[in-house]
């Protein structure tokens, strides 16, 4: 059992080996087409080596070489966040043109490719996010700072082993309409672009190079004044992956070495399960030195004793892995994370090698105890003199005790932290409130009626307009507090009164916005005191009244209130100025305050009532906002596997201890006949069997807990907003592991106490 724990971790290193291997196989005529990686040489930082490559590459290959049938560009930006009013998603963003479809095996499952500015397509577990089971072709989301997208089409599921994972694929005009200074001679020197190449059906590899070549010294001219030459090389698909070169800018393909250094902490967890096979199998040598003392009588070979022994740890071995293979496919379906590779194509080869990592384990883990206990001599075996094998000193094996369990409670201090992070980031309602509010999408700008309709229910309390709830992140506005000074960054909501109330934001100075009816945007604002430091606007009662601008507007803006600073989106990040304004322009969000007491789902349908009757041919829009936020902050499933994989090393640790009471008590059998004989009491032989082991946890505690008031003093320096040490929690943790291991050295003392003096003396 211990090693069918420990296995399931390895098979996964395993299967992450052989996926990237397999990774990008899907793609047709895919020994055609070929990565153009970059080597740039400058004084200053010698050679660096891009997996990517100059923007206007892929179209000078395709205008200008009869070797190259098609080429495309990708590129990709990370850090993109989506929302259709209601949910805000962050995704994986691909830039891409049509001919990456004709070269790649990505196919649509309905709709058609982007090609307008603004245009998208989405994977399938993308739309099922964001729209369920409605049809979102002719839907829009938005983005905070490119604003809307039309979507035009969805995906098939693709393979999850691609370097061009991504949730959504963005139209290729659009990167050029925010970004035209990629079309200039210029941008030959910046490297954010991949590009790929398909060669013709006749042409040679050798064609490629020469292009390359061509190329490179054609455009070095525009890199001058960067003081850098490019040289352009290809790099066949299959080669990718994984990758045996240091290349910059290369997302999602698997490193080599890193594929090594991740098998180091199942490499751990099996030797510890290893080594507790060793030392149980040790620690009942004295039950089996009879039956070597026989066979050794009865003329076996020590090679065959030693043979015997190993083919037992290899059976053992087998069995684990049929344990492990069921645990694993138990994590498979109760456990969904992408960044796990479940499955792999070549089954065959995948078997093979867990069947002879499985016989190198049993090897392993059997081939000391094989040896000691084929060394035992036949005639003190058979006369009673032997005592159990001994494997290494014991304080080597004492310190290794101290050592897994030190471990085991470092690792679950550390999870329980991240728990305790997490949980705080899903519900708490500190920063701002997020019970009983119920978020509706507003379809037009003429919903006035709507809202009358809503106020009138008598399970609403207030009704606040907002361009976009809380937890995503916002649109970005440049705000300075002089018309000349140089502007700095911030988030900006577009909101009412009604919305500050709802949210229980904190007014430190001033008063809240003004109530308006208006339908265009005050010049009042409140700011947070974040903006109020960064304008140098003084106190927060200092900064009333003053003017800010708003996107280099020549109209400036009053300050009327000052809020207390807030976690709006993001825990992990620092500090950043707010602005709200009243704007009805960009109301898009109904955050409806309702009456604590009122069900749900009787809510929900009254609400879906007023809607029907304002817009019978659309479906509402709707989230409850603290599910909302409970689910965007909550990783379960990384939980549950950090979880699983506590639970192993802790059973691994509990199980190095069972192997040294056990031997201990073995060693101790007639120590403990004798005491008996000499009128020891069970409680009093339990007592001295046990304090020293009960002394090894005192010491794993004593050395654990600093670790994991240094591990809270490290997260607590990486969220800016944390939700502090949980002191009561890690007592739990360390309560819980204590009792388990007190309970199996308890256990098994008791075990060797109450054993009749008569039977462990017999031979003397």
């Amino acid at each position: 059992m211990g090693l069918g724990l420990a296995i399931p971790f390895a098979l996964m290193a395993l299967m992450q080996l052989q996926g990237s291997f397999e990774f990008d196989n899907f793609h047709p005529n895919s020994d055609k087409i070929f990565r153009i990686i970059t080597d740039e040489k400058s004084n200053e930082n010698g050679v660096s080596h891009y997996a990517s490559s100059p923007y206007l590459l892929a179209d000078n290959l395709r205008n200008n070489y009869t070797s190259v049938e098609k080429s495309t560009k990708v590129v990709r930006q990370f850090g993109w966040e989506l929302n259709n009013r209601l949910k805000n998603i962050h995704v994986n963003t691909i830039y891409v043109e049509p001919t990456f479809f004709e070269m790649f095996g990505f196919r649509l499952a309905k709709g058609s490719i982007p090609t307008e500015p603004n245009s998208l397509i989405l994977s399938q577990e993308t739309a099922q996010k964001f729209f369920n089971d409605a049809n979102p072709i002719g839907q829009f989301l938005t983005h905070p700072t490119y604003g809307s997208f039309k979507i035009t089409g969805v995906l098939k599921p693709f393979k999850r082993g691609t370097q061009f994972r991504s949730d959504v694929m963005v139209s290729m005009a659009t990167y050029e309409k925010f970004n035209a200074d990629q079309l200039k001679p210029s941008s030959w020197a910046k490297l954010e672009t991949h590009t790929f190449v398909k060669l013709a059906p006749n042409a040679q590899p050798q064609a490629l190079d020469l292009a390359l070549v061509e190329i490179s010294k054609k455009t070095n001219t525009f890199l001058s004044s960067a003081k850098k030459t490019n040289s352009f090389r290809k790099q066949a698909l299959a080669d990718i992956s994984p990758s045996t070169e240091d290349l910059r800018y290369n997302p999602y393909v698997d490193d080599l070495q890193e594929i090594y250094f991740n098998f180091t902490i199942p490499f751990m967890i099996l030797l510890l399960a290893g080594f507790n096979y060793t030392n149980l199998t040790l620690a009942r040598s004295l039950s089996r030195s009879k039956e070597v003392g026989v066979r050794k009588v009865m003329g076996a070979l020590r090679s065959q004793i030693i043979l015997q022994f190993i083919a037992e740890a290899i059976l053992i071995a087998f069995f684990s892995l049929l344990v492990g293979v069921a645990i694993l496919q138990i994590l498979k379906s109760s456990i969904h994370i992408n960044w796990v590779t479940w499955e792999v194509e070549n089954q065959t080869l995948i078997w093979c090698a867990f069947i002879v990592f499985t016989l190198f384990v049993g090897v392993l883990a059997g081939s000391l105890p094989a040896w000691i206990l084929s060394s035992f001599q036949p005639v003190k075996v058979l006369k009673g003199n032997i005592l159990p094998a001994t494997f290494g000193k014991i304080g080597f094996r004492k310190v290794l005790i101290v050592i897994q369990f030190v471990v085991s409670l470092g690792f679950i201090f550390f999870m329980g932290h991240f728990y305790n992070q997490f949980k705080y980031m899903a519900t708490e309602n500190d920063n701002f409130n997020r019970k009983g509010i119920f978020n509706m999408s507003l379809s037009d700008k003429n919903h006035a009626l709507l809202v009358d309709e809503i106020a009138a229910n008598k399970n609403v309390e207030k009704i606040g307009m907002v361009s976009v709830p809380f937890g995503g992140i916002s649109t970005e506005y440049a705000i300075k507090s002089k018309p000349k000074d140089e502007n700095i960054a911030s988030y900006y909501y577009a909101a009412d009164a009604n919305f500050i109330d709802n949210m229980q934001l904190t007014i430190l100075a001033g008063n809240n916005l003004p109530v308006s009816k208006s339908d265009s945007a005050t010049n009042f604002v409140l700011l947070n005191e974040r903006a109020v430091e960064r304008l140098r606007l003084g106190t927060p009662q200092e900064a009333i009244g003053k003017a800010v601008f708003l996107n280099n507007s020549a109209t400036a803006s009053q300050i009327v209130g000052i809020v207390k600073d807030f976690c709006h989106f993001n825990y992990q990040f620092e500090k950043q100025p707010v602005v709200f304004q009243y704007n009805p322009a960009q109301f898009a969000v109904m955050a409806i305050r309702t009456n604590a007491k009122a069900p749900k789902e009787t809510f929900l349908a009254e609400m879906q009532s007023i809607w029907k009757k304002h817009y019978p041919y659309q479906q509402m829009g709707y989230s409850w906002f603290e599910q909302d936020l409970y689910e965007r902050y909550y990783p379960a499933e990384d939980m549950k596997m950090m979880g699983m994989a506590a639970l192993v090393i802790i059973v691994i640790a509990v199980m190095g201890l069972l192997g040294m009471v056990t031997y201990s008590t073995e060693k101790r059998i007639k120590e403990i006949g004798i005491r008996k004989v000499m009128g020891a009491s069970v409680w009093e032989i339990v007592k001295i069997l046990s304090w020293s082991f009960m002394k090894l946890l005192i010491w794993a505690g004593v050395i654990a807990i600093p670790i994991g008031l240094a591990e809270n003093w490290a997260l607590d320096n990486l969220f800016t907003f944390y939700a502090g040490l949980n002191a009561g929690l890690m007592g739990v943790f360390f309560l819980s592991i204590f009792a388990v291991a007190t309970f199996t050295i308890g256990y098994y003392a008791m075990r060797a106490a109450a054993v009749n003096p008569v039977k462990s003396l017999r031979a003397d």
